[in-house]
Protein backbone atom coordinates (compact mmCIF):
# COMPACT_ATOMS: atom_id res chain seq x y z
CA UNK A 1 0.00 0.00 0.00
CA UNK A 2 1.18 3.63 -0.60
CA UNK A 3 1.91 5.95 2.35
CA UNK A 4 1.39 9.63 2.57
CA UNK A 5 5.11 10.62 1.52
CA UNK A 6 6.60 14.28 0.49
CA UNK A 7 6.94 14.09 -3.31
CA UNK A 8 10.09 15.23 -3.05
CA UNK A 9 11.57 13.08 -0.57
CA UNK A 10 13.37 10.67 -3.05
CA UNK A 11 15.90 7.91 -4.13
CA UNK A 12 18.80 7.74 -6.68
CA UNK A 13 20.39 3.99 -7.35
CA UNK A 14 23.35 4.58 -9.48
CA UNK A 15 25.20 2.65 -11.72
CA UNK A 16 28.65 2.77 -10.95
CA UNK A 17 31.65 1.67 -12.79
CA UNK A 18 34.87 3.35 -12.30
CA UNK A 19 38.21 3.07 -14.38
CA UNK A 20 41.61 5.06 -13.53
CA UNK A 21 42.08 7.42 -16.37
CA UNK A 22 38.10 8.42 -17.19
CA UNK A 23 36.78 11.31 -14.52
CA UNK A 24 34.28 10.46 -11.33
CA UNK A 25 31.52 12.80 -11.41
CA UNK A 26 30.01 10.65 -8.45
CA UNK A 27 30.99 13.60 -5.72
CA UNK A 28 29.63 15.98 -7.62
CA UNK A 29 26.57 14.18 -7.69
CA UNK A 30 25.79 13.16 -4.41
CA UNK A 31 26.35 16.60 -3.65
CA UNK A 32 23.64 17.90 -5.96
CA UNK A 33 21.18 15.25 -4.86
CA UNK A 34 21.56 16.50 -1.44
CA UNK A 35 21.37 20.36 -1.76
CA UNK A 36 18.18 19.47 -3.80
CA UNK A 37 16.68 16.58 -1.74
CA UNK A 38 18.40 16.61 2.24
CA UNK A 39 16.07 13.63 3.06
CA UNK A 40 17.03 11.77 -0.24
CA UNK A 41 18.71 7.76 -0.27
CA UNK A 42 21.54 7.33 -2.67
CA UNK A 43 22.55 4.09 -3.61
CA UNK A 44 25.70 3.34 -5.41
CA UNK A 45 25.79 -0.11 -7.27
CA UNK A 46 29.45 -0.48 -8.48
CA UNK A 47 29.86 -3.16 -11.24
CA UNK A 48 33.11 -4.37 -10.30
CA UNK A 49 35.34 -1.69 -9.94
CA UNK A 50 39.29 -2.41 -9.35
CA UNK A 51 39.88 0.76 -7.87
CA UNK A 52 36.49 2.24 -6.82
CA UNK A 53 37.33 3.04 -3.21
CA UNK A 54 39.21 6.01 -4.87
CA UNK A 55 35.88 7.23 -5.44
CA UNK A 56 33.91 6.55 -2.94
CA UNK A 57 36.07 7.37 -0.16
CA UNK A 58 35.32 10.91 -1.85
CA UNK A 59 32.13 10.46 -0.80
CA UNK A 60 30.76 12.63 2.68
CA UNK A 61 30.35 9.62 5.03
CA UNK A 62 27.93 12.25 7.03
CA UNK A 63 25.41 12.08 3.88
CA UNK A 64 22.63 9.08 2.97
CA UNK A 65 24.71 6.99 1.00
CA UNK A 66 24.97 3.64 0.45
CA UNK A 67 27.60 1.60 -1.47
CA UNK A 68 26.67 -1.94 -2.89
CA UNK A 69 28.54 -4.13 -4.93
CA UNK A 70 26.86 -5.75 -7.92
CA UNK A 71 27.75 -9.68 -7.28
CA UNK A 72 25.04 -11.01 -9.93
CA UNK A 73 24.95 -12.18 -13.42
CA UNK A 74 23.67 -8.93 -14.83
CA UNK A 75 25.99 -6.07 -15.40
CA UNK A 76 26.12 -2.35 -16.52
CA UNK A 77 22.48 -0.23 -15.74
CA UNK A 78 20.32 -3.02 -15.23
CA UNK A 79 22.00 -5.60 -13.51
CA UNK A 80 22.91 -2.28 -11.13
CA UNK A 81 19.30 -1.17 -10.80
CA UNK A 82 18.15 -4.65 -9.85
CA UNK A 83 20.68 -5.10 -6.80
CA UNK A 84 19.23 -1.11 -5.82
CA UNK A 85 15.45 -2.58 -5.86
CA UNK A 86 16.71 -5.63 -3.74
CA UNK A 87 17.90 -3.66 -1.49
CA UNK A 88 15.18 -1.48 -1.17
CA UNK A 89 12.49 -4.14 -0.94
CA UNK A 90 14.90 -6.42 1.84
CA UNK A 91 14.83 -3.78 4.18
CA UNK A 92 11.44 -2.58 3.37
CA UNK A 93 12.45 1.25 1.89
CA UNK A 94 10.47 1.20 -1.41
CA UNK A 95 7.42 2.79 0.25
CA UNK A 96 9.57 5.33 2.04
CA UNK A 97 10.35 7.12 -1.33
CA UNK A 98 7.87 9.02 -3.56
CA UNK A 99 10.04 8.10 -6.43
CA UNK A 100 13.24 5.86 -7.53
CA UNK A 101 15.62 7.63 -10.06
CA UNK A 102 17.67 5.57 -12.37
CA UNK A 103 20.64 6.78 -13.54
CA UNK A 104 24.22 6.29 -14.91
CA UNK A 105 26.88 7.44 -12.69
CA UNK A 106 27.80 10.38 -15.27
CA UNK A 107 23.88 11.37 -16.20
CA UNK A 108 24.22 14.05 -13.18
CA UNK A 109 21.27 15.78 -11.99
CA UNK A 110 21.96 19.59 -12.67
CA UNK A 111 19.19 21.71 -10.74
CA UNK A 112 16.06 20.70 -8.76
CA UNK A 113 12.83 18.77 -10.16
CA UNK A 114 10.24 19.19 -8.35
CA UNK A 115 8.28 15.98 -8.25
CA UNK A 116 5.34 16.85 -6.77
CA UNK A 117 4.57 18.59 -10.48
CA UNK A 118 4.88 14.63 -11.87
CA UNK A 119 2.14 13.37 -9.12
CA UNK A 120 -0.17 16.43 -10.63
CA UNK A 121 0.54 15.14 -13.71
CA UNK A 122 0.16 11.55 -12.59
CA UNK A 123 3.67 10.23 -13.95
CA UNK A 124 4.45 6.66 -12.73
CA UNK A 125 7.51 6.20 -15.10
CA UNK A 126 9.18 7.58 -17.42
CA UNK A 127 12.90 7.81 -19.65
CA UNK A 128 14.76 11.42 -18.51
CA UNK A 129 15.56 11.98 -21.80
CA UNK A 130 14.04 10.20 -24.95
CA UNK A 131 14.45 9.84 -28.65
CA UNK A 132 12.47 8.24 -31.48
CA UNK A 133 12.35 4.47 -31.42
CA UNK A 134 14.93 4.08 -34.43
CA UNK A 135 14.58 -0.20 -34.12
CA UNK A 136 17.75 -0.94 -34.07
CA UNK A 137 19.80 -3.43 -32.24
CA UNK A 138 16.64 -6.06 -32.93
CA UNK A 139 18.40 -8.82 -31.85
CA UNK A 140 18.75 -7.46 -28.08
CA UNK A 141 14.94 -5.60 -27.28
CA UNK A 142 12.90 -8.44 -29.78
CA UNK A 143 13.74 -11.30 -27.39
CA UNK A 144 13.06 -9.17 -24.26
CA UNK A 145 9.91 -7.89 -25.19
CA UNK A 146 8.37 -11.62 -26.26
CA UNK A 147 9.42 -12.86 -23.36
CA UNK A 148 7.98 -9.94 -21.14
CA UNK A 149 4.51 -10.44 -23.16
CA UNK A 150 5.55 -6.45 -24.68
CA UNK A 151 6.48 -7.20 -28.05
CA UNK A 152 3.24 -5.06 -28.94
CA UNK A 153 2.40 -1.24 -29.44
CA UNK A 154 5.78 -0.67 -30.23
CA UNK A 155 4.04 2.21 -32.95
CA UNK A 156 3.26 4.16 -29.63
CA UNK A 157 6.53 4.33 -27.51
CA UNK A 158 9.86 6.22 -27.55
CA UNK A 159 13.26 5.90 -26.66
CA UNK A 160 14.94 5.86 -22.90
CA UNK A 161 18.67 7.50 -23.44
CA UNK A 162 21.40 6.13 -21.66
CA UNK A 163 18.77 3.72 -19.71
CA UNK A 164 18.47 6.36 -17.09
CA UNK A 165 14.65 7.02 -15.83
CA UNK A 166 12.57 7.56 -13.04
CA UNK A 167 9.70 5.40 -11.16
CA UNK A 168 7.18 5.80 -8.57
CA UNK A 169 7.32 3.61 -5.49
CA UNK A 170 4.43 2.08 -6.48
CA UNK A 171 5.51 0.58 -9.29
CA UNK A 172 9.13 0.07 -8.68
CA UNK A 173 8.22 -3.72 -7.23
CA UNK A 174 7.08 -4.66 -10.80
CA UNK A 175 9.71 -2.82 -12.80
CA UNK A 176 12.46 -5.52 -10.08
CA UNK A 177 10.26 -8.04 -11.09
CA UNK A 178 10.85 -7.41 -14.98
CA UNK A 179 14.48 -6.42 -14.71
CA UNK A 180 14.91 -10.23 -12.25
CA UNK A 181 14.04 -11.94 -15.74
CA UNK A 182 16.76 -9.64 -18.09
CA UNK A 183 20.09 -10.28 -18.07
CA UNK A 184 22.24 -7.53 -19.46
CA UNK A 185 26.12 -8.04 -19.86
CA UNK A 186 27.78 -6.13 -22.75
CA UNK A 187 27.41 -2.50 -24.00
CA UNK A 188 25.42 -4.09 -26.90
CA UNK A 189 23.08 -5.39 -24.09
CA UNK A 190 22.77 -1.94 -22.64
CA UNK A 191 22.24 -0.07 -26.15
CA UNK A 192 19.38 -2.95 -26.51
CA UNK A 193 17.89 -1.82 -23.45
CA UNK A 194 17.64 2.04 -24.13
CA UNK A 195 14.82 0.65 -26.37
CA UNK A 196 12.84 -1.98 -24.66
CA UNK A 197 12.91 -0.04 -21.36
CA UNK A 198 11.22 2.40 -23.30
CA UNK A 199 8.38 -0.34 -24.12
CA UNK A 200 8.45 -0.91 -20.16
CA UNK A 201 8.39 2.19 -18.67
CA UNK A 202 5.12 2.88 -21.45
CA UNK A 203 3.33 0.52 -19.63
CA UNK A 204 4.04 1.74 -16.40
CA UNK A 205 3.25 4.86 -16.95
CA UNK A 206 -0.88 4.02 -17.88
CA UNK A 207 0.61 3.61 -21.68
CA UNK A 208 1.23 6.92 -22.52
CA UNK A 209 4.63 8.76 -22.89
CA UNK A 210 6.51 11.30 -20.75
CA UNK A 211 10.21 12.44 -20.45
CA UNK A 212 11.79 14.69 -18.30
CA UNK A 213 14.34 16.60 -19.99
CA UNK A 214 13.00 16.34 -23.89
CA UNK A 215 14.11 14.84 -26.96
CA UNK A 216 17.69 13.95 -27.43
CA UNK A 217 17.06 15.98 -30.80
CA UNK A 218 15.94 18.93 -28.97
CA UNK A 219 18.60 18.74 -26.43
CA UNK A 220 21.47 19.75 -28.23
CA UNK A 221 20.18 23.53 -27.95
CA UNK A 222 21.06 23.16 -23.78
CA UNK A 223 24.38 21.41 -24.18
CA UNK A 224 26.51 19.16 -25.92
CA UNK A 225 26.88 15.96 -24.02
CA UNK A 226 30.71 15.00 -25.93
CA UNK A 227 31.71 18.43 -24.55
CA UNK A 228 30.23 19.61 -21.58
CA UNK A 229 31.47 20.57 -18.46
CA UNK A 230 29.00 19.96 -15.63
CA UNK A 231 31.13 21.53 -12.74
CA UNK A 232 31.06 24.84 -14.90
CA UNK A 233 28.70 25.26 -17.51
CA UNK A 234 25.46 26.74 -16.79
CA UNK A 235 22.81 23.78 -18.49
CA UNK A 236 19.49 24.10 -17.63
CA UNK A 237 18.16 20.82 -17.95
CA UNK A 238 17.37 18.96 -15.25
CA UNK A 239 20.25 16.19 -15.84
CA UNK A 240 23.41 16.38 -17.69
CA UNK A 241 24.90 13.98 -19.25
CA UNK A 242 28.68 13.30 -20.30
CA UNK A 243 29.57 10.55 -22.72
CA UNK A 244 32.51 8.47 -21.62
CA UNK A 245 31.23 5.28 -23.58
CA UNK A 246 32.92 3.10 -21.21
CA UNK A 247 32.20 -0.83 -22.25
CA UNK A 248 33.21 -4.56 -21.14
CA UNK A 249 36.09 -3.89 -23.06
CA UNK A 250 37.62 -0.66 -21.59
CA UNK A 251 40.64 -1.02 -19.06
CA UNK A 252 42.17 1.21 -16.27
CA UNK A 253 44.56 3.60 -18.10
CA UNK A 254 47.09 3.37 -14.86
Amino acid sequence: MEQLVHPNKVCFIIAHKYFRGYPSYLKLYTERIFEYYPEALVIVVDNNSTYKDEVFKTIDSSLNVVFLDNNIQSKFELGAYQVGLHYLIANQLIHKYSYINFTQDNFILNKGLDYKALKDLNVKACPINSYYPDGAFKEVWYPVLENLGMNNNLDKITFCWCSSFIVDSVHAEELYRILKTIVQQTRLDSEGAERYLARILWELNGCFNFDLDGDIRNLKEKYDWWTVDPYHDNVDSFFTKVVQQKNENTVDKY
